[in-house]
């Protein structure tokens, strides 16, 4: 075959996202080695992501941004420095004070009023809708012990809360008996007592008037006998309070938090106290202000903490941190033992672990986090297998995991994207688009795309719109078509997009080849203002300008800028052609990218023209 002067023309079509894990000449050509500032429009051709605007200027770092609706209102909360934020038209501190650390907030019910719940790594707080108080100030009060002799004894009723240290204890009132022994010596103090009168009243009693109290001893003594009216029944009603060193502490310090429970979501889960890391809480049914002294797991091995919840069907599943060796995932179920629920905890796999506690969110119905080797899901139909962790985001991850301080990467997902920002960085992967697995490979991928110039420290996703805060007090929202071509902007600075193909030889390496002047174009989307500036680099040299070109579309007269010589009214795909003969080169690399101000671009084709020349040797 005669190859000198043969013309080849090679295509990219149906262009996708990034490839950061394969050497730049082996990555598919639909793929770019070297992308940012992408994302996939409608029709998952690649486009310049939108950009953010600025809405508040908060003082101190943004630890958590979080939507709840109470009584029918919808409210943006925000902790910010050492303080609660209600974000409206106005920035409004309604608790200052608190810690400061990244924490969580949930929406849970307390019989049938709601309440959000916010842990901020020290405090757990509630919102009603007005204030923000601290949880242990209204906690549910236990009654720990009925029907007590006043020797004491009685019947064991409810556990002891460990938000709460006042706890209640009924007795059943003699008509001799002036002395009665309580469950706990040392106590804090008698907060109140009441005795059931004839009428099925309850009467209170004065301290010194009608008792007094030896806290040492836990003893109170009644100036008179007060017999129960009804045969049996309890007849004095005491509420005392005693604090349990670390009992308070062990629930308001933890930052991570699900609902689960039999028949529903009806308990919360709390976890990542770095005083106990392993060990994770469960509440009453439906009050989140009651959390058993003897309701807790310790979930695996106490060398590795727990980093988050997952669900996965019946099942709640229990990330761990991942050291290679013990197990970090469990699975919990919860089963009926009489007629108290019973929480099973079973192991499921070793060896791949989360490293952040801010990355866990269900993705296209799987759940993913983040671990040191990359973003992760958890198969809902193999929760027994031993591969029911698998990879997801081979495509960046030789990116990914290079990043420094992973621990510190927060995610979520938004309109069908899971974004991971760390350092500044965005990982996204495209729900719509799955690689499936090859000969030879374990698991199937999501398309990835990369983006910079996000520096969030948290996420929060309302009504399809994004929003993030960072460590220096911005509270940001990403744009939508409503700002029209201004969506391309973060603030009033341009948004920095770059295509790179594949370094390609073609398949020819042992030849030559010449690039020409006619048949090289890239097809681009059509933008009210866009433009494109063209590069090439070949064999390892810098990259060489070629072109730039304006292809702005628009109808409307007055948005016209005629100093821009692209300007025409066609709305189709523009194509930008690119007249620049190169010779003689093995491989070569084409460059595309636009930096302007309030400018779209999309990249939907491209076609390169060459003809095959002479062997190649090594230069020199």
């Amino acid at each position: 075959m005669a190859f000198n002067n043969r013309l080849v023309v090679s295509r990219y079509e149906n262009l996708k996202g990034v490839d950061f894990s394969s050497p730049p000449s082996l990555v598919d050509k639909s793929r770019s080695p070297y992308c940012i500032n992408f994302m996939p429009d409608s029709s998952t051709k690649p486009v310049k992501r939108i950009g953010w605007e600025t809405i508040y200027n908060l003082d101190g770092e943004v630890y958590n941004i979080w939507f709840c609706k109470l009584n029918n209102k919808k409210y943006m909360l925000c902790h910010c420095g050492d303080k609660i934020y209600i974000l409206d038209d106005e920035a409004r501190v309604i608790k200052s004070g608190i810690s400061r650390g990244k924490g969580c907030g949930f929406y849970a019910l307390k019989g049938d009023k709601g309440g959000f719940y916010i842990l901020t790594s020290k405090e757990f707080l509630v919102f009603d809708g007005d204030k923000v108080e601290n949880v242990s100030e209204n906690a549910y009060i236990p009654l720990v012990t009925i029907a007590k002799s006043p020797q004491g004894g009685g019947e064991s009723y409810e556990d002891i809360n460990m938000l709460s240290n006042k706890r209640r204890e009924n007795f059943i009132g003699t008509e001799s008996d002036l002395i009665y022994q309580l469950g706990s010596d040392n106590i804090d103090s008698i907060e109140k007592i009441e005795v059931l009168d004839s009428d099925g009243s309850h009467k209170p009693l004065s301290i010194d008037t009608d008792y007094t109290v030896n806290k040492t001893l836990g003893k109170i003594t009644f100036t008179k006998a007060y017999p129960t009216p009804i045969k049996g029944q309890d007849s004095i009603f005491v509420t005392y309070s005693k604090t349990v060193d670390g009992y308070k502490e062990k629930i308001e310090q933890c930052t991570i938090s699900t609902l689960f429970g039999l028949g529903g979501e009806n308990r919360v889960f709390l976890s990542g106290n770095p005083s106990c890391p392993q060990k994770d809480f469960w509440s009453a049914v439906f009050d989140p202000t009651y959390f058993s002294d003897i309701d807790y797991a310790v979930i695996g091995s106490g060398q590795t903490a727990i980093m988050g919840y997952l669900k996965l069907g019946e099942y709640l599943g229990i990330v761990k941190e991942g050291n290679g060796q013990d197990t970090s995932l469990f699975l919990r179920k919860a089963v009926m033992n009489g007629d108290k629920a019973l929480f099973t905890v079973q192991g499921g796999i070793s060896g791949i672990g989360a490293i952040s506690k801010n990355c866990f969110a269900l993705f296209n119905d799987e759940p993913l986090f983040l671990s040191s080797q990359g973003i992760f899901a958890v198969s809902n139909s193999l929760v027994t297998s031993e591969k029911v962790i698998v990879n997801r985001s081979y495509q960046v991850d030789a990116k990914l995991i290079a990043e420094k301080n992973l621990k510190d990467a927060v995610a979520c997902v938004w309109k069908g994207f899971y974004i991971l920002s760390v350092n500044g960085n965005c990982y996204v992967l495209d729900s719509r688009q799955i690689v499936e697995a090859k000969r030879g490979e374990k698991n199937s991928r999501y398309e990835a795309y990369f983006w910079n110039n996000v520096f969030a420290n948290c996420f929060a996703v309302e009504d399809d719109r994004l929003w993030f805060g960072t460590k220096e007090g911005k509270i940001r929202r990403f744009k939508d078509e409503s700002w029209g071509y201004k969506q391309y902007s973060d603030d009033d600075m341009p948004i920095h997009a770059i295509w790179k193909t594949p370094v390609e030889d073609e398949g020819i390496i042992e030849r030559y080849k010449t690039l020409q002047r006619k048949g090289c174009l890239a097809v681009l989307a059509p933008h009210i203002y866009s433009s494109c500036r063209i590069y090439y680099a070949v064999d390892g040299q810098n990259q060489k300008f070629i072109k730039e070109s304006f292809v702005d579309i628009c109808t409307l007269f007055d948005m016209v800028n005629f100093s821009r010589l692209g300007f025409d009214s066609n709305d189709g795909p523009r194509e930008v052609y690119f007249n620049n003969r190169q010779w003689r080169y093995k491989r070569i690399q084409l460059i595309f990218e636009n930096n302007q101000l309030n400018e779209g671009f999309g990249l939907y084709n491209v076609v390169k023209s060459f003809t095959v020349k002479e062997y190649s040797r090594n230069r020199r």
